[in-house]
């Protein structure tokens, strides 16, 4: 069975050495690249002071979609060179689930997530996206900085 790498990406300024890392070694390891982005939207219950009224939260989640498709045609010519094959998903939910549930349904073998670097305090409080993804993950998981 072939080798999957799924590679997580976001807006952050290390995603696209994640995506070069994960190109360079899916082809060391001659393995299939699912490239994913996950939009998490925004709601009005997710607002603390509940100020924001539906058109708001509507454009701000339309925002999120359309700056999603630039990263992912980012991503895609970025990958243009690969000599493996390369597949796209958008998704949208909760960025760590998400994620963790492509790699599943896709079999993945490895995810390739970036880290933005938050301090300690910070972390410890909210978590990161790739230390949730790296504790709940079935697979290995390579965090890149």
């Amino acid at each position: 069975m072939k080798e999957k790498i799924l590679i997580a990406i976001d807006s952050s300024d290390s995603s696209s050495k994640v995506l070069a890392y994960g190109i360079n070694l899916a082809g060391k390891l001659d393995a299939e690249i699912k490239v994913v982005h996950v939009i998490e939207p925004y709601s009005k219950r997710s607002t603390i002071l509940n100020q924001l009224n539906p058109a708001m939260v509507k454009q701000t989640n339309e925002l999120y979609e359309l700056a999603g498709q630039e990263l992912m045609e980012a991503a895609k010519k970025q990958t243009a060179a690969a000599k493996v094959p390369v597949h796209y998903e958008t998704l949208v939910g909760n960025a760590a689930q998400q994620i963790l549930t492509a790699a599943k349904k896709s079999e993945a073998s490895m995810i390739l997530i970036g880290s933005r670097g938050m301090n300690a305090v910070a972390e410890f409080i909210l978590g990161s996206v790739s230390s949730k993804v790296a504790m709940y993950a079935e697979i290995p998981v390579l965090i890149v900085k």
